[in-house]
Formats: structure tokens, sequence, C-alpha cells
């Protein structure tokens, strides 16, 4: 086998893995992170911002002193932060994302209560689509509203 076949096969073995292991979401059974263990690191959950408008996962599981990294796949800036808007105090690890220019990553606080928290786009509060719930520690019911009455 040549050296060129050999290195197409390598990277075609890559790309399926990682299509593997990225792909799905949007379903309805969160996703849980894999746990730690063994000396190696526990894999990190990640949130997608994707170009249609829409967060993927809507909802995700997350250890108590776990982190969750937020990705924009979108062609314009996001801002994700904890409910409810204007105060994002039910979950402030969230608010550590800051805006998330085009092609960007960042990662949250640690999540150190055990709760559901739920999260939105500070730059599009009414976009249902830009929201989800992070359940922190197995926590369930609903997460705070967006928006508060005063």
């Amino acid at each position: 086998m040549q050296v060129n076949e050999r290195v197409c096969r390598w990277c075609l073995l890559v790309g399926v893995a990682t299509s593997v292991s990225c792909g799905g979401g949007g379903g309805g059974t969160p996703t849980t992170p894999s746990p730690g263990g063994g000396g190696g690191s526990a894999t990190i959950p990640v949130i997608t911002i994707r170009a249609d408008g829409s967060v993927d996962p809507k909802e995700l599981r997350v250890d108590v002193q776990g982190q969750v990294r937020f990705t924009n796949q979108d062609s314009r800036a996001h801002q994700p932060q904890s409910n409810p808007h204007l105060v994002h105090t039910d979950c402030p690890a969230i608010n550590n994302v800051g805006v998330l220019q085009p092609g960007e990553s960042r990662m949250t606080g640690t999540f150190d209560t055990a709760k559901a928290c739920g999260f939105h786009d500070h730059m599009n509060p009414d976009s249902s689509g830009l929201g989800g719930t992070i359940r922190v520690a197995g926590a369930e019911g609903p997460p705070g509203p967006v928006y508060i009455k005063p």
C-alpha cells in the first residue's frame, strides 16, 4: 500500500470516528458526559449553536463541579446566559461564556449546585430555539423562566 493511500484511509477513519462521536443530538434524551477515571480526563459536554438558530442538544446533564463548552457554528455572534433574562442569576457559571463570535468556543464556569439551569441567548432572548437546560447532578423539574414578572 502506498503512503498516500494509507494517509487517506487514516483520514477517513478519523473522520468517521469524529462524526460518530460528535454527531446526533437534538433528540429526546439528554446528553450525559462520559465518566472520568483511570487518570484520563472526563469528556466535556458540548452545546452547539447552529446556523439554523437552534442549540444542540437542547438539554444535557453534567456533574457538580462539571463544565460545558458552548460552540458557535452560526454566522453571527451569540451570548449564552443563565435565566432569567437581564439578571442572569440562576446559574452564574453559564455567564462565563460571554459573547461567542462565529467559529468561537468557550467553557462555562464550574457548576457547584445540583439544579436545573435554564439558559438563553442574551442577544436574542425571545428565541426559544436558542435556549435550553443544563441539568446539574441529575436535577429534575423545570429550569427557571427566561423572564420574571416585576
